[in-house]
């Protein structure tokens, strides 16, 4: 009986002792899964960090960049934006002028070609103009040197005339074109001015 009893407290007492160190053990691994935690949540704050920092950099870069090209784009449109104002004040004036006041226009870009025409003759293409009158505007310019004269139908070429030496060495464009190209080389700024009120 005696012996029982004893069996029973030695029992006890290994029972107790199993379970303070399984407590102890349960501590300890507590606190090692605290600190691995805390390690981790270091890590993933020090990774924020990082990411912010980098992507902030990046975000800094793209808006600095965006306000350098900005002006850069408003300057590509305003002088597109005037261009093509100038292009459509000058086409329209055209429109409003006579086939002949027209052919007349593109016949004078032979003035100052003399030394280019000077020992050739020519050929002439019409393209828009009728005919008679354009063969006459030339001819007052080049007399004998033109020696002949066509009309082309070509929907993709400005109205105007081509001039072609007879020996291929020479080709005079007079064409509508020609005279928005030159009006805008030697006028622009008042063209610019007379549109705009130099409120540009």
């Amino acid at each position: 009986m005696e012996e029982l009893r004893s069996t029973d407290i030695l029992d006890k007492e290994i029972q107790n002792d199993a379970r303070k160190k399984a407590q102890a053990d349960l501590e300890q691994g507590k606190k090692k899964a605290g600190e691995i935690l805390g390690k981790v949540q270091e890590r993933l704050d020090a990774a924020k960090i990082q990411k912010e920092k980098f992507y902030g950099e990046k975000f800094a870069k793209i808006q600095k960049d965006s306000d350098a090209s900005l002006p850069l784009e408003k300057e590509r449109f305003l002088v597109s934006f005037i261009g093509s104002s100038i292009d459509q004040a000058i086409g329209a004036y055209l429109k409003s002028l006579s086939s002949s006041q027209r052919i007349q226009l593109v016949a004078k870009l032979l003035d100052g070609k003399e030394s280019l025409c000077a020992g050739k003759k020519f050929a002439a293409k019409i393209y828009g103009f009728e005919k008679k009158e354009a063969q006459e505007a030339v001819e007052k310019k080049l007399g004998s040197k033109l020696i002949s004269c066509e009309t082309i139908q070509n929907e993709q070429m400005p109205d105007g005339i081509v001039l072609d030496s007879e020996d291929r060495s020479v080709k005079i464009r007079l064409t509508i074109d020609e005279i928005i190209g030159a009006a805008k080389d030697k006028h622009y700024q008042e063209m610019c001015a007379a549109l705009f009120g130099g409120r540009l």
